[in-house]
């Protein structure tokens, strides 16, 4: 089930990579801050994914959870800029992929 969980996350890096480029090159809506953020957030949970296949550590989970709900988030505002939707929706939106990205590390420890 580990190498199940790793292949899991390796395709899911590869996926928002894709749509990143994607939006940062074909719709010019992602600017090169927000680009640079989930970069950052991916690269987060590759490290994280990295030591979660040697041996597992609870800091290596809150490092995924986090950079998880990063992504959304990112991703959830780069959809609603230019459409006066409001900051606390997506606040409360990001809060429930929060509480999902939980619920996978908890999968994560279970399996680990």
């Amino acid at each position: 089930m580990k190498v199940f969980i790793i292949a899991y996350m390796v395709l899911y890096l590869l996926i928002v990579l894709g749509a990143t480029l994607y939006s940062f090159f074909k719709t010019k809506k992602m600017n090169s801050l927000r680009l640079g953020l989930v970069i950052f957030a991916l690269v987060v949970i590759a490290i994280s994914l990295f030591f979660y296949a040697q041996v597992y550590h609870p800091l290596q989970m809150v490092g995924i959870a986090l950079a998880f709900t990063s992504i959304s988030s990112l991703f959830l505002y780069n959809s609603l800029v230019g459409e006066n939707n409001s900051f606390f929706t997506m606040f409360g939106l990001s809060f429930l992929r929060l509480v999902i990205h939980l619920q996978l590390l908890f999968l994560l420890y279970f399996f680990r």
